[in-house]
C-alpha cells in the first residue's frame, strides 16, 4: 500500500509486518480462542496498525475561546474544520481542556468530570462535539490524559493550586510554592507542583481519570501523555521505581480491556514517552518490558523539542520487535517557522527512521501571516504543509533546511536525546577538531543520481567571534574547506551533494587559525539547506 493512499483502513504491509515480528506468530494469534473479543490481541493489532500518517494533537485551550459561547458550531471552526481539509485521520484530543488557559468559563476539567459541572450553558462538555464530529468525518480520536502537569507550578492559569488532590495532600507532591518561578528557572521551578506517583492516592488518581474518560466518551483509545511532564518520583529514585510504574500501566491495560469487552468495542491505550530507551529508563519507565507484554497499542515517543537530533530509530525498531506502531513527535513552535523547510527536514528525518507515522504536537501555536488568532494559523498553513509531511513520496523533492538541535528548558532535556549545541570551540594549538552529527533523511545521493539536485549548503552561527575569524570545516569525508565569517558570526559554505550520506552525516569544525589567548567562540546553530531542480 503506498503511504500516499487515502484510505483510512488497515496497512496490511504495516499490519503483517508486526505480527511477524511481534513475540505470538501472526497465524497463531488468528487462531487464538477468544479472538473475537474486542479486548484480543488480534482486534487490538488490527485497530492499531491502522494507517495514520499524522496524528494531530489539539490541547483543548480553545474552549476557553470567546467564540465558543456561540455554540458548538462556532467551537468546531476555530480549528476542527482545517484539520479535516488537511485530511488528518487522528486527532489526539487533550482530556485536559487547556489547563494553562484562562477564558470566559472558570470552570476546570476537573469540575466537568468530577463533580459534573458544566463547562458553559452553550457547550456543557465540550468533548462529545469533537468526538460526535470525529465520527461523522471518519477521523479517528484519541483521548490524551496528561498525567503530571506542572504548568500550575508557574501559576497557570491561577496563583494557587486548585486541583483537588495537590489542595489535599500537599506532602504528595515534588516540593512547594517557595520553589516557584519561571520556565525556564529550572527543574526545581518547574516540578514542585507534580504529583509523586510513588503514592498509591496518586496512581489511583490517574487511573480514574483513564478508566472514567474511556467509560465516559466514545472514544477510539486514551493515550496516556507522560511527558506532560516528564517527572514521576523523586529524582534519584527513579531506577528503584520501575517497577511501580509498569504495575500502574498495567492496571489501566485491565480496566481498558474490561471496557473494552463491556463495551463490544476495542478502545487502545497508548502511551507519550521520552524519545530513547535510556530517557525513559531515566524517569523511571522500563519501556522495554512496557513492549514485551504489550501493555500499550501505539507509542508516541519524545516531547519533539530535539525531533532533528533525536535517534527515533532506537524506539521505532523496539516497537516494531513487539509489533506496536510507533509515532515519533515534532513540537512545531520549538523548531520551525512555517516556509522555512524545517518541517518538511523533520519529517523527512521520522520517515528514514522508520516511523509508522508523525505526531504532531503544538501545531496550531506556529507564527504565520494571515493568523487568525491565539491557537489559529491561517487555514492555508493546515492545507498546505500537512499533506506534504504526511506522504513521503511526496515529500521527496521538495526543499527541506536540517538542522542540529540546541539544548532545551532541562524539565524537558531530561527527557530528551543529548544535543551537541551550543558547542564552545576550542582556540588553543593541536586542539581536537569538534565533531557534530546531523541526520538528513533525504536520500540525497539518489537524487543527484535522478538529477534532481540543485544544491546544498551549510550554514552555521555562532557568538563570540571577531571580525574576521575562520572556521575548518569537513563535511564527512569531504576535503576541509576554510571559511571566512561575516561580522555577525555568520558562516556559509556550499557543499559537494556526493558528500551528503541518508541518515547520520559528520561535521567537523574548528577554528581555521589557532591562538593561545582570544575569545571564546561558540557554535550556536548548523543547518544544512538541500536544495532541488523545479
Amino acid at each position: 500500500m503506498s503511504r500516499s493512499s487515502q484510505d483510512h483502513g488497515l496497512s496490511r504491509r504495516h499490519f503483517l509486518m508486526a505480527a511477524s515480528t511481534a513475540a505470538l506468530p501472526w497465524r497463531r494469534l488468528l487462531s487464538t480462542p477468544g479472538a473475537t473479543d474486542p479486548a484480543s490481541m488480534v482486534a487490538r493489532q488490527k485497530a492499531a496498525w491502522r494507517r495514520r500518517p499524522l496524528i494531530l494533537d489539539d490541547d483543548g485551550d480553545l474552549v476557553y475561546a470567546r467564540e465558543t459561547q456561540k455554540g458548538p458550531g462556532a467551537f468546531l471552526s476555530l480549528r476542527m474544520h482545517d484539520a479535516r481539509a488537511a485530511k488528518i485521520n487522528s486527532l489526539a484530543w487533550c482530556m485536559m481542556w487547556g489547563i494553562a488557559k484562562t477564558g470566559p468559563s472558570k470552570v476546570r476539567y476537573w469540575q466537568t468530570q468530577k463533580d459534573g459541572t458544566a463547562f458553559q450553558s452553550s457547550m456543557p462538555d465540550p468533548t462529545p462535539v469533537i468526538t460526535d464530529y470525529c465520527r461523522q468525518h471518519s477521523i479517528e480520536v484519541f483521548g490524551s490524559i496528561r498525567m503530571n502537569d506542572c504548568h500550575d507550578a508557574f501559576g497557570l492559569p491561577f496563583p494557587k493550586l486548585v486541583y483537588p488532590l495537590k489542595v489535599a495532600h500537599p506532602e504528595m507532591l515534588f516540593g512547594d510554592e517557595s520553589q516557584k518561578g519561571r520556565p525556564q528557572d529550572g527543574l526545581d521551578a518547574a516540578s514542585w507542583s507534580g504529583l509523586n506517583f510513588d503514592f498509591e492516592e496518586v496512581r489511583r488518581d490517574r487511573l480514574w481519570w483513564v478508566e472514567n474518560t474511556a467509560r465516559r466518551y466514545d472514544l477510539d483509545g486514551i493515550d496516556m501523555n507522560f511527558f506532560r511532564m516528564p517527572f514521576y518520583f523523586k529524582f534519584g529514585e527513579e531506577a528503584r521505581k520501575m517497577g511501580v510504574m509498569t504495575e500502574f500501566v498495567r492496571e489501566a491495560r485491565r480496566r481498558i480491556d474490561g471496557i473494552s469487552r463491556e463495551r463490544g468495542k476495542t478502545i487502545l491505550l497508548g502511551a507519550r514517552v521520552p524519545g530513547t530507551i535510556e530517557s525513559c529508563q531515566r524517569i523511571g519507565f522500563d519501556i522495554e518490558t512496557w513492549l514485551r507484554e504489550r501493555l500499550v497499542d501505539r507509542l508516541l515517543t519524545g516531547g519533539g523539542y530535539v525531533c532533528y537530533s533525536t535517534p527515533a530509530e532506537e524506539l521505532v525498531k523496539l516497537g516494531h520487535r513487539h509489533g506496536i506502531p510507533v509515532y515519533p513527535c515534532i513540537n512545531c513552535p520549538a523548531n520551525f517557522k512555517l516556509g522555512g523547510d524545517n518541517l518538511r527536514a523533520a519529517a523527512s528525518n521520522l520517515w528514514w527512521a522508520g516511523a509508522d507515522g508523525i505526531y504532531l504536537w503544538n501545531f496550531q501555536y506556529i507564527t504565520t501571516p494571515g493568523t487568525l488568532g491565539y491557537g489559529r494559523p491561517a487555514p492555508q498553513m493546515y492545507t498546505t504543509h500537512l499533506p506534504e509531511i504526511a506522504d513521503p513520496q511526496r515529500l521527496k523533492y521538495l526543499d527541506k533546511s536540517f538542522a542540529v538541535n540546541k539544548r532545551v528548558w532541562e524539565q524537558y532535556g531530561r527527557a530528551g536525546a543529548d544535543v551537541p549545541l551550543p558547542l564552545p570551540l576550542p582556540h588553543l594549538p593541536r586542539a581536537k577538531p569538534k565533531i557534530i552529527p546531523i541526520r538528513i533523511g533525504d536520500d540525497v545521493p539518489g537524487a543527484l543520481r535522478a538529477e534532481k539536485v540543485r544544491d546544498v549548503t551549510l550554514r552555521l552561527e555562532t557568538s563570540g567571534v571577531h571580525s574576521g575569524r575562520e572556521l575548518a570545516v569537513r563535511f564527512n569525508d569531504a576535503p576541509v574547506k576554510v571559511v571566512a565569517g561575516d561580522q555577525e558570526g555568520y558562516y556559509r559554505t556550499e557543499l559537494d551533494p556526493r558528500a551528503v550520506k541518508q541518515g547520520i552525516n559528520q561535521l567537523h569544525v574548528e577554528i581555521a587559525r589557532r591562538r593561545v589567548t582570544g575569545l571564546q567562540i561558540v557554535l550556536e546553530n548548523v543547518h544544512a539547506d538541500v536544495r532541488y531542480r523545479a
